[in-house]
């Protein structure tokens, strides 16, 4: 083999990469495709726009305490949407609630999602609900419930549950 036929690979690619750096900065091609696009936005028909920072600058948090005997719930405000993405807790008492159930208003249906208790690790100790990633979006001005199962109606132990996620606007 000669020492062109060795090198031959490396010249055709350099060739190959001059000839698209020189298609790609010259003027010509460049007037062309600016000449192939063409923008118009008018009040009809105005700039898409993306809020995309809603979980950080409308964010939300808060405790609520069902228990066995008495849901809780907290009023979504008007003009708003309430997503929740997350929700974990623990129940004080002797280990019996079973499950947690949030209730929401979603596009004027009524949607509920349940979500177990883990199990106990010793007699004494806390029964977690970890977190668990969901996803309810809550209709403006609508109420979100939590009601807590338990096999023992008599549980009267509190039941702590933090609900986060974030408001959205309403449109």
């Amino acid at each position: 083999m000669t020492r062109v036929q060795a090198l031959r690979p490396y010249l055709i690619g350099a060739a190959g990469a001059c000839a698209v750096l020189a298609l790609g900065l010259s003027q010509q091609v460049h007037a062309v495709a600016a000449a192939l696009v063409s923008v118009t936005n008018t009040s009809s028909n105005p700039v898409p726009v993306t809020t995309v920072d809603d979980r950080v600058a409308h964010a939300f948090g808060t405790r609520v305490y069902p228990n066995v005997r008495a849901y809780a719930s907290l009023v979504v405000p008007a003009g708003k949407r309430l997503v929740i993405d997350g929700v974990s807790g623990f129940n004080n008492g002797n280990g019996s609630a079973s499950d947690l159930e949030i209730g929401v208003m979603s596009g004027g249906a009524g949607i509920a999602q349940r979500l177990p208790f883990g199990a106990p690790q010793s007699a004494t100790a806390l029964r977690y609900l970890l977190n668990e990633n969901v996803f309810l979006v809550a209709d403006p001005g609508s109420t979100v419930y939590f009601f807590i199962n338990d096999a023992d109606y008599n549980d009267s132990a509190g039941i702590n549950i933090d609900v986060h996620g974030y408001y959205v606007a309403a449109s």
